[in-house]
């Protein structure tokens, strides 16, 4: 059986981790307190920035996922703006995101923003960055894997809050999600310019940057300049429990399939998990619940249970015929996964 942290989860299978005699690993001992910033002071950052007027005062990114969600409901039922829900359908959104936004939107009567591309441009950025990288090892693909849907929020939101004379945006992410911690005990190599030109996969990196070139042309820039963005979770208490009965409420729900209500939103979601794990001995999902159970907002037998479960359902074979579908050929998609 693989010795945890006593006080969160994390693995010894973690390259540079160390337990102390109690078996609590150094994250833990080095975890200092976050305390929001509070509603009042959210209330004096936003308010130059909003109520001016306009029909609608704000932009929350939304992704159908779990604290995005939370956010839209937040900034209409507390903070009583008008705001738009903006979407980047990235070519990987899950049926139950899909859902859930169309739901959760008509039940707020807040109206929905979808960008995207026909040509579904973020699917290969994707796939050419997992064939430029496969060289290189897991854990430069994990890295970079979600590129291409940061740029496309980002811009899909700017963009909008712009072409509707909106100066804020609030966005729904939290220090939850940060893996920064973690990495900091890590060492990883990034490959110089002229190892990426000698490489297997330079062929890949010019499709790459063509492909990346047509987003910026497609969705445009993704600059906040002259906007005001806000963390929401920088100023309220995170805690999932209260976040999930709210949002319940408003029809947003979890496929009963999945053993935890985050990051049901995007299908790249186990392909994130595993290659984070093969990296680093650790999967994303468990460095999130390892957060959590950390900071106090998610019980450490929960979190181990969680664990549990979404290992028993996960199939690397279906993983596999993922990638192939994404037109990775499978000596590649083999090499990385095995």
């Amino acid at each position: 059986m693989v010795m945890r942290c006593s006080r969160c989860v994390l693995p010894e299978t973690i390259p540079h981790i160390n337990f102390d005699q109690n078996g609590v690993c150094q994250l833990c001992k080095d975890y200092k307190k976050f305390t929001p910033r509070g509603e009042q002071e959210l209330r004096r950052d936003i308010e130059n920035y909003a109520k001016k007027g306009r029909k609608y005062d704000c932009i929350v990114p939304v992704s159908g996922g779990r604290d995005s969600s939370y956010a839209l409901w937040y900034a209409k039922n507390v903070l009583e703006l008008s705001p738009i829900a903006v979407h980047n359908d990235n070519d990987f959104e899950t049926e139950i995101a899909r859902k859930n936004l169309k739901d959760i939107t008509k039940s707020l009567d807040v109206p929905l923003v979808r960008i995207g591309s026909s040509k579904e441009i973020s699917k290969k950025i994707v796939a050419e960055k997992f064939k430029m990288n496969a060289p290189f090892g897991a854990g430069l693909i994990v890295e970079q894997t979600c590129e291409a849907c940061k740029y496309g929020f980002e811009s899909a939101s700017y963009n909008t809050a712009r072409k509707e004379g909106v100066q804020l945006v609030i966005w729904g992410d939290s220090e939850y999600e940060s893996t920064l911690p973690f990495h900091a005990l890590q060492s990883h190599e990034v490959p110089t310019k002229w190892r990426r030109l000698f490489s297997s996969g330079v062929i890949n990196l010019f499709k790459y940057k063509y492909y990346f070139g047509k987003m910026r042309r497609e969705y445009g820039p993704n600059s906040s300049e002259g906007l005001k963005e806000i963390h929401l979770y920088n100023y309220i208490e995170w805690d999932r429990k209260i976040i999930v009965e709210t949002i319940q409420k408003i029809g947003w729900a979890k496929p009963q399939t999945h053993a935890t209500s985050w990051r049901i939103d995007c299908s790249l979601v186990p392909l994130v998990n595993y290659l984070t794990r093969k990296a680093y001995g650790v999967s994303k999902l468990e460095i999130g619940f390892s957060n959590m159970v950390r900071s106090g907002k998610m019980d450490r037998n929960d979190a181990l249970k969680e664990i549990r479960e979404i290992e028993s359902a996960f199939d690397v074979n279906e993983l596999e015929n993922f990638l192939i579908e994404m037109n990775i050929s499978p000596g590649v998609v083999r090499k990385v996964l095995y």
